[in-house]
């Protein structure tokens, strides 16, 4: 029901240039609602009291508190509505944003400042770690993204040592079937060890990683320090991995009641990878994982062997198969030990 003092009070806010979002999460109303209102002339407050049908997402309503509640954090739309729609919900996005704008408007998120820019293909790769749970049993997501494609591999851990950050290189360059030309990091310190050490510009690295830059004849580049995030095209996947992949997984296993781990995380990631590869992605407009077709044949070669073992590419979409022990199992195939 809207009162003829939101009503008053809507057509005036929008007279004054408000936006209909706006005024919608001023007054804390659905935005159809207000739009609704704006095309109406005069109060009607029979047409205001009319209850309308029950909604096609009413059912599913009590399901979105819960799963939403047990997270302290926004999980996204569209992780939501690949959910219900597994459950049978037969509707579209715009009603689920709608209600989940209402359920969310009392939260606060924070978008970090990101910069963007384009490569050519092959020639980067943007690299971080990620935090995913903090306390006595840590989790860190290496995450290495194509600057061209987008195309994303993501591999789990309970450290950040430099042993580990070479062997979550190697699967990665086994991920995408080789490396790339140049890949960028912040100034972590598993990279370097002194910034400008032999001069402007001249860094002293660290000595696996720059044994495997040599090795392979990709550069190492650094973001500069306290400016804005130059590595926007990973960090924005990191934001998008907690929140479609992260968030509503824990919320499942937790229903489960199965412990997370890196391995258990690791068990979920490349199913999940291949679904996120294969999204339109809002800034290129296309999907990664087409585009790294494109891309891989730029790439560095790279060959490694598994004692043991016989490691295959899906052309279709690059990611590591690998037959004999399973997949959780690869990590101690490499001796990671996670």
């Amino acid at each position: 029901m809207i009162s003829k003092g939101d009503f008053i009070v809507i057509k005036d806010l929008y007279s004054k240039g408000k936006s209909i979002r706006a005024i919608a999460k001023l007054l804390k109303i659905n935005r159809r609602t207000i739009a609704k209102k704006l095309n109406e002339e005069k109060y009607n407050e029979a047409a205001s009291r009319r209850i309308s049908k029950p909604s096609i997402l009413e059912a599913y309503k009590d399901y979105i508190r819960t799963f939403i509640g047990k997270s302290n954090h926004r999980i996204p739309c569209s992780a939501i509505l690949d959910d219900i729609k597994e459950l049978g919900y037969p509707g579209g996005r715009s009603i689920l944003q709608d209600f989940l704008m209402d359920e969310y408007r009392t939260r606060r998120t924070l978008d970090d400042p990101v910069v963007r820019f384009e490569t050519l293909p092959g020639e980067q790769m943007q690299v971080d770690w990620t935090t995913i749970r903090w306390g006595k049993t840590p989790i860190y997501g290496f995450v290495g993204t194509m600057g061209y494609s987008r195309q994303t591999f993501v591999y789990f851990t309970d450290n950040m040592e430099a042993a580990t950050l070479i062997k979550c290189h190697e699967l990665a360059f086994l991920f995408f079937g080789g490396a790339p030309k140049t890949i960028l990091y912040d100034n972590m310190k598993q990279i370097v060890d002194i910034r400008d050490a032999y001069g402007k510009g001249k860094h002293k690295f660290h000595g696996f990683i720059y044994d495997l830059s040599k090795l392979l004849g990709f550069k190492i580049r650094l973001c500069r320090p306290y400016r804005a995030k130059t590595k926007g095209k990973v960090e924005r996947f990191n934001s998008y991995l907690k929140g479609n992949f992260y968030r509503p997984l824990v919320v499942k296993l937790q229903d489960a009641k199965l412990d997370i781990t890196p391995q258990v995380l690791n068990e979920y990631i490349y199913r999940w990878l291949a679904k996120a590869n294969n999204r339109i992605h809002g800034t290129t407009k296309q999907k990664p994982a087409i585009l790294f077709a494109e891309e891989k044949d730029s790439l560095l070669p790279y060959i490694a062997t598994v004692t043991g073992q016989r490691v295959t590419f899906n052309k279709e979409l690059p990611q590591v198969i690998v037959q004999k022990p399973a997949l959780m199992e690869y990590d101690q195939l490499l001796g990671m030990g996670v």
